[in-house]
């Protein structure tokens, strides 16, 4: 990689890593505005990605933008009254538990579809961690508990794959992401238990 490129790309990787540590940090707590930030943090990680070879990675960047424009509708107005809530243990919606199995198996097609048709060097793991994370985005929107669950494995999943690539501001974001994680469980649990 030139010199020029290098610089690009952590100027690029720092900003998308502020504004994305923004967006959790929002959506722990609740607040609209998380969702604006994010789509701001994965637009600027589109480039990079892509940059870096890790084109689930790139589009996962893609489909969040588009999942934070869906997750700010359903946080405002009306829809801004729904209480957090555990997934469901029954039937194959977007609420219930047992869709994270499809997610999961579809990751894995597509880390086969990858690995025959492009140079990613970690097909199976970057696809894996780019559907589980669609998913846990979509239940951040629905407010659903166990986003936290699936958020906290993905980022230490993600440390690896990052180091490896060397984005090394976006291991350590991801080491964030992963407390993170584990604080917005905690913020959202309380808030659960006091219904």
């Amino acid at each position: 990689m030139n010199l020029v490129l290098l610089n690009q790309i952590l100027s690029v990787e720092f900003f998308s890593v502020i504004f994305n540590i923004l967006f959790v940090f929002g959506v722990a707590k609740q607040k609209i505005w998380a969702w604006p930030s994010g789509m701001i943090g994965c637009g600027l990680a589109v480039w990079m990605f892509y940059s870096g070879a890790l084109y689930a990675e790139a589009l996962l960047n893609i489909i969040y933008s588009l999942l934070a424009i869906y997750g700010w509708i359903s946080w405002r107005g009306v829809n801004s009254v729904f209480i957090i809530r555990l997934a469901k243990r029954h039937g194959f919606g977007f609420d219930s538990f047992y869709i994270a199995l499809y997610f999961l198996s579809f990751g894995c097609l597509l880390g086969v579809i990858m690995d025959l048709y492009t140079d990613n060097p970690l097909p199976y793991i970057d696809c894996i961690i780019a559907v589980m994370s669609i998913l846990a985005t979509i239940w951040q929107a629905r407010k659903i508990l166990e986003n936290w669950y699936i958020w906290m494995v993905l980022n230490s999943a993600s440390i690896f794959i990052f180091i490896n690539r060397d984005f090394n501001i976006y291991a350590v974001y991801s080491f964030m992401l992963f407390l993170m994680s584990i604080w917005g469980f905690k913020k959202w649990n309380k808030h659960l238990s006091s219904y």
